[in-house]
């Protein structure tokens, strides 16, 4: 089978090394490209497939690897044929890629799945297709996972008509060495059965049981909504909830690269209450297998702006560094824009990177968002603009300390000594708010501050005791800010400062 393959040195914005940052331009492929999924390989390389091509019409199958000091290269498969649309890729234990792909002739996805399996130069050595049955309409891109016995998972929608209409229900697959096929399964569960429920299944994440020999199934699932979903290991269903915390509120899109514990999730996804649908916001909680929420919190939000999360949006490193992708609209429909944004697994905001240049298009998203092993992480910024219908991609290596985190502490100081509630005023480095009168009870009080563009810089739970919270402000860029101390839903206290 021909190759056609191309090797690259990326032009690096700043001099690259293992420390600092760097951006890749990918506007020299082929006119579209569209990245799907990405992997860090045994070496701290990244791995990425996706799609490009002339078009959003006619595009084919496309792998990278990039080194952490930025540079790269790539091969594009243009001779096994058109409209290959990969979704996902891992590493196997023997250095070897496998990869998944859906051939879409037109919107509707009515092609068969493909398994490409790639050496550790990224040749195409294997390619293996698998014709849709009579019953399946089409499918739906779907995830990879590589067990613990080596054997490749593979879980999608599949799409077929009954007499209530279009469905999506789920299947799997597992592969041996050779991408083939030891076992199978499509639900065709009907009701009582809880797989019935489900309306409209769509896998955005698999991840192995530490329990026990079995997988866990991220993305929308019961009652068509974002759900946690648990099969043994031969794809038996055995439980299963949606993800909903509280009353009226609901997650979508969740995604998870951290088991707190053998029986817990730290997941990441798009929150939003039922009385406002158009204003979503970043979440994140701590799931358990057996439904609970042990604890959950809105992360990222935005006055009047709706926050999309990205479909594979957190980067896991430690418990003081996750990365997450997301984007955002001004007004629903109309332009939008990338972030990329650094948390804790206390859930607070540590600090966020907004990409509104014109250089990142007129729409734009995080597709992924990777962890590389110096603990910096790279992110895919999908450019899109709306006059040409041209779409393409940046990379961008970022460091933690690219996302200029706020610190803040509470210490004790008597209360006559305290005359404003905020000072000084102007600052250039320090904030001193007066908390004297607010009771500060544990992961209950937050500290935001918003520029002069209502554009929030800090989102952070206020821990420890005392009348004085001091804040470092001196990465701040000078302006007008406000700032609120929240208790709850309640606004307790709302005042400007200026940063010079």
């Amino acid at each position: 089978m021909k190759r056609y393959c191309l090797t690259l040195l990326v032009a690096i914005v700043t001099l690259a090394t293992n420390a600092q940052q760097w951006e890749i331009d990918c506007s020299d492929i082929d006119g579209y490209l569209n990245w799907k999924a990405g992997i860090i390989n045994e070496n701290g390389e990244a791995v990425i497939i996706g799609e490009c091509g002339p078009d959003a019409n006619h595009y084919f199958p496309i792998i990278m690897r990039v080194t952490v000091d930025g540079e790269y290269d790539y091969r594009v498969f243009d001779t096994i044929g058109s409209n290959v649309r990969p979704s996902h890729i891992v590493q196997r234990e023997n250095g070897t890629y496998f990869a998944s792909a859906v051939v879409q002739p037109n919107d509707y996805g009515v092609g068969d799945v493909v398994f490409m399996i790639f050496d550790s130069d990224l040749n195409l050595v294997s390619l293996k297709s698998y014709e849709k049955p009579e019953m399946v309409i089409g499918f739906r891109q779907g995830r990879l996972l590589l067990d613990k016995d080596g054997t490749v998972v593979f879980s999608c929608g599949y799409r077929y008509q009954d007499t209530y209409g279009e469905r999506s229900k789920p299947c799997f697959y597992r592969f041996d060495m050779n991408a083939d096929t030891l076992s199978c399964r499509f639900v065709t569960a009907s009701l009582p059965h809880p797989e019935a429920t489900m309306y409209e299944y769509d896998c955005d994440k698999l991840l192995r049981n530490p329990n026990g020999d079995g997988i866990v199934v991220l993305g929308t699932g019961l009652n068509n909504g974002c759900s946690l979903l648990m099969y043994d290991y031969d794809f038996h269903y055995e439980n299963g909830f949606q993800l909903r915390p509280a009353f009226r509120q609901s997650f979508a899109y969740a995604y998870s690269d951290h088991w707190i514990s053998d029986n817990k999730l730290l997941i990441m996804g798009q929150m939003w209450p039922y009385e406002e649908y158009s204003r979503w916001n970043i979440g994140m909680a701590e799931v358990g297998l057996d439904g609970t929420f042990h604890r959950w919190d809105r992360v990222y939000h935005k006055q009047d702006t709706a926050i999309q999360s990205s479909p594979h949006c957190m980067a896991y490193v430690n418990d003081t560094t996750i990365y997450g992708g997301a984007w955002f609209y001004e007004v629903l429909g109309g332009e939008s824009h990338s972030s990329v944004c650094l948390y804790n697994t206390d859930m607070e905001l540590l600090g966020r990177k907004e990409f509104i240049e014109p250089e990142y298009g007129d729409k734009s998203d995080c597709s992924f968002v990777l962890p590389m092993m110096d603990g910096s992480c790279l992110a895919d910024i999908s450019t899109y603009y709306l006059n040409s219908g041209y779409k393409n991609s940046k990379l961008i290596k970022m460091r933690r300390e690219d996302f200029n985190p706020i610190p803040c502490s509470v210490s004790e100081v008597p209360k006559e000594q305290l005359r404003a509630t905020a000072f000084p005023n102007p600052t250039s480095g320090r904030l001193n708010i007066d908390l004297s009168e607010i009771p500060l009870d544990e992961n209950d009080v937050r500290i935001r501050i918003f520029n002069s563009n209502g554009l929030i810089c800090l989102d952070k739970i206020i821990n420890g005791m005392g009348n004085l919270l001091t804040v470092d402000v001196s990465n701040l860029l000078n302006g007008a800010y406000t700032f609120q101390i929240v208790k709850g839903n309640k606004n307790i206290i709302s005042d400007k400062f200026i940063k010079e």
